[in-house]
């Protein structure tokens, strides 16, 4: 199956009904909400959703999001790529009810009878997924080592086995 530009809404319970595929791709440009927690708006995302009613009755939604973007790297802040990968399980229910009711494996997408934002479902499992910090490996981090700053002027002048804190006992009354 080829890619194709990713759909901006789907009927999802009609695609779950005879069962569909979409393969598609999306530039990160297109995503705003995830795109603000990168370091740029560049890059792809690429998705692979499959629609259909299982077994037990539950439209579903499975699905995998690879995302290249670029992220600040938390030691050295600068740019560096990372693999977003994003793998969802949800079943389309219509209340709350029936969501508290879904399997623990499912998370649920509680639908009306609106279409499906299939853009902002996108962006909600992909920002779920990226990671709160993120470290260029040691070895190509642009950090130095730890900086050793040197001590204010008159510190450390005090004797060795004298407590800094003995200056508190003179300002205890004496009875």
């Amino acid at each position: 199956m080829q890619n194709q530009p990713l759909p901006k809404q789907i009927d999802a319970r009609k695609l779950c009904a005879t069962t569909a595929n979409i393969r598609a791709q999306a530039s990160v440009s297109t995503l705003p909400r995830f795109a603000a927690g990168l370091a740029s708006d560049r890059g792809e995302v690429t998705v692979d959703i499959r629609l259909y009613r299982e077994e037990q009755g539950f439209y579903r939604i499975d699905g995998k999001a690879v995302a290249s973007v670029d992220v600040f790297c938390q030691r050295c802040l600068q740019l560096m790529p990372v693999e977003i990968v994003a793998e969802f399980a949800l079943a389309i229910v219509w209340t709350e009810e029936q969501a508290k009711a879904l399997p623990k494996s499912l998370d649920p997408v509680i639908l009306g009878e609106e279409l499906l934002e299939l853009d902002e479902l996108l962006q909600d499992e992909l920002i779920i997924s990226t990671p709160f910090v993120n470290y260029h490996d040691k070895r190509e981090c642009a950090a130095d080592a730890p900086v050793d700053y040197p001590a204010p002027e008159g510190a450390g002048s005090e004797e060795k086995g004298e407590s800094p804190f003995s200056v508190l006992g003179s300002l205890k009354p004496r009875d």
